[in-house]
């Protein structure tokens, strides 16, 4: 009887924690992103506020890069790691 309250009570914080994590992306929402890309670079540029990275996309071999978390409250532009070869695409990833 112990172990289905256990069970019970795991499961019911894992639904608790699942249905908290939509609001923990709603900084996603602060911010208003666009972003541009050349040869081996690019940028991205936000509006509003919020904590964010830009991620440089390469090609071939080449790892991916990735510039320092920065938290804004206004317009920013960040350029982009250069890639080796080609970058593919620049994005923004959101904390």
């Amino acid at each position: 009887m112990n172990r289905r309250r256990i069970a019970a009570a795991v499961v019911g914080a894992t639904v608790l924690l699942g249905l908290s994590v939509p609001n923990a992306s709603a900084g996603e929402q602060a911010l208003s992103c666009t972003t541009s890309m050349g040869d081996t670079g690019g940028w991205a540029e936000c509006t509003g506020s919020g904590t964010w990275r830009v991620r440089s996309i390469c090609s071939w071999a080449d790892y991916d890069r990735y510039t320092q978390w920065i938290t804004t409250t206004k317009k920013t532009r960040v350029y982009a790691s250069d890639c080796t070869f080609k970058i593919v695409d620049v994005v923004v990833q959101v904390k």
